[in-house]
């Protein structure tokens, strides 16, 4: 377990929880629905609204609703959406690949040496 920290706000994001795991999948399975719907043309304003309400929608998903609110602010903003989903998955794969890495540690004491 360890703690993602954005704009002053901390979330608790363990990898290796399975309840955790469920949110974060269907999460990410919602956004790739949602992104595959993405308007790709028509007015700027439309297409970054939606756009970034993917954002406030996965982030609410996983963490509870108003989470997005409190990591991006009210005030939606394609840079400030990209920022943050940035760190968050940066966050999320480099504890993927620690546990990844302490598991074959742990495993590999118990494989049959050969010679």
């Amino acid at each position: 377990m360890s703690f993602w920290k954005w704009n002053d706000v901390e979330l608790e994001v363990d990898m290796e929880d399975v309840e955790f795991q469920e949110k974060y999948e269907n999460a990410f399975n919602k956004m790739e629905v949602t992104e595959k719907a993405l308007q790709k043309t028509g007015k700027m304003s439309d297409i970054s609204r939606a756009y970034c309400l993917m954002f406030y929608e996965l982030f609410d998903n996983i963490f509870g609703d108003g989470t997005a609110v409190k990591l991006m602010g009210d005030k939606l903003n394609c840079r400030v959406c990209d920022e943050c989903y940035d760190s968050f998955i940066a966050f999320c794969g480099k504890q993927s690949i620690e546990i990844n890495k302490k598991r074959s540690k742990m495993l590999s004491k118990y494989k049959p040496k050969i010679r």
